[in-house]
């Protein structure tokens, strides 16, 4: 189901979802409508009665708790499920799950390895048979990335992210990211259960923005580390304080570029 329809009103919204969830499907899956550059709808927006952010907002809290109601659990931003119905598929990309794809484009993440095979059906054929190379992308996952994607993907769910998760399998500092979530927490935009973070309804409203400032905090705390790893080495080399001021400038222009 789509929210933020041409024309759509609450009302109008509210008699789709129930006459959805009046077929009591196991799962429902409920997007607010983006209208993306490039795109004929984007075209037409000037003629189109769009509903704004404010009522697109209010469709979105008012299905969160409406759905919890009748039963359905929300398990990430715009998906909801009764119990044991979550998509097991998706939660495979949303948890960072290892997955394997067969045949021409199809794509695969196992281990620090992500790849694709070619898309030409004949090409993926002659080189299977020769025992040639299929791949069109072949690529190692640096660890950073891989805490980045844990901290995009995982905030998308109710699940959320852990401190000890993150610290154990990115060995990374949480603190930084900690302190922050416990920001929004004020706001209402998180909550927490023991070490767990996770997004509330009006967090998921901003989770876009919000996930970015998070990353940002990341990378941030990896140059840090960075360079503090630079000074200690820098200290056993002759003349240790020019090459010092050396690590200092070339992280500085980093951050800036």
């Amino acid at each position: 189901l789509i929210c933020g329809l041409p024309g759509q009103t609450l009302e109008s919204w509210k008699d789709t979802l129930e006459k959805a969830a009046a077929l009591s499907p196991e799962h429902l899956s409920c997007y607010g409508l983006k209208v993306e550059e490039g795109t004929p709808l984007w075209d037409m927006q000037g003629s189109l009665e769009l509903p704004d952010d404010d009522l697109q907002a209010d469709m979105y809290l008012w299905t969160v708790e409406r759905l919890a109601e009748l039963g359905y659990q929300q398990y990430e931003i715009s998906n909801f499920a009764k119990p044991g119905y979550e998509s097991r598929h998706n939660l495979k990309y949303w948890t960072l799950g290892e997955y394997a794809g067969f045949g021409p484009g199809a794509h695969s993440d196992l281990g620090d390895a992500r790849y694709a095979y070619v898309r030409d059906l004949e090409a993926y054929c002659n080189g299977v048979e020769a025992q040639g190379d299929i791949l069109s992308e072949n690529e190692r996952i640096p660890q950073r990335e891989r805490g980045s994607e844990y901290l995009m993907l995982r905030l998308r769910t109710t699940h959320g992210i852990e401190e000890w998760e993150y610290r154990r399998e990115y060995y990374m500092n949480f603190d930084p990211i900690a302190a922050k979530l416990a920001e929004y927490e004020q706001r209402g935009w998180t909550a927490r259960r023991g070490r767990r973070w996770h997004f509330t309804p009006e967090g998921f409203l901003l989770s876009n923005r919000l996930i970015g400032e998070l990353l940002e905090l990341q990378e941030v705390e990896t140059l840090a580390n960075t360079l503090e790893n630079a000074i200690h080495a820098c200290r056993e080399l002759p003349d240790g304080e020019r090459w010092i001021r050396l690590a200092v400038a070339l992280t500085e222009n980093r951050r800036l570029t």
